[in-house]
């Protein structure tokens, strides 16, 4: 069986607005294709995220916006398993993973990713190096970016910078998946 996961893009806060906290107009979109792409027998896994100074995270948001539109979707959302501040993409995969072994879900078969189109590169990759079965990845840009991103996020707004943003992003998580890799080897290799 096929399983969609999401990749996390951002949430907007505004206080000026009755609602305070809502999904950026690029994590909406990617939601959209899910709402439009996901069967209702398959499962959908929104990765660990970031709240930005929101009362609820991006996975949170986004599980509750696809309930919304589509009640009866099967959509899992992983709880407690942010180890850091701030979670990349690499620690979307990594520790999406890490609580898939611990519910005894892993590994995964196919699995299909959705993202924001200039993060696609790069999520695909980081997911692979962390042992997913990635076989295809449903990217979308939406068509109107009115809302404004968190200051962490603001690059998503001009497409150069976005990119330029996701080569060193890349070059970034490499380097921690190496060190994970490493470690990871290493622990394995202490156990009696």
């Amino acid at each position: 069986m096929v399983s969609h996961i999401v990749v996390t893009e951002g949430l907007v806060y505004r206080e000026d607005f009755a609602q305070y906290y809502f999904l950026s107009n690029y994590f909406e979109a990617v939601l959209q294709q899910v709402l439009k792409q996901v069967p209702v027998e398959e499962k959908v896994f929104i990765s660990p995220g970031n709240s930005f100074d929101c009362p609820e995270s991006e996975e949170q948001c986004a599980a509750k916006y696809l309930l919304h539109y589509r009640p009866e979707l099967q959509v899992i959302v992983p709880d407690n398993v942010k180890d850091r501040p701030y979670l990349d993409t690499f620690d979307n995969a990594r520790l999406l993973k890490k609580w898939l072994e611990q519910q005894e879900q892993w590994p995964l078969g196919e699995v299909i990713l959705y993202c924001n189109q200039p993060h696609a590169l790069r999520s695909q990759l980081m997911f692979k190096l962390c042992g997913y079965n990635v076989q295809e990845v449903i990217t979308s840009y939406p068509e109107l970016a009115n809302r404004t991103m968190p200051l962490r996020l603001i690059y998503y707004h001009y497409l150069p910078a976005n990119l330029i943003y996701e080569a060193i992003a890349l070059v970034y998580d490499l380097i921690k998946v190496f060190h994970w890799i490493i470690c990871y080897k290493n622990l394995y290799l202490l156990k009696p």
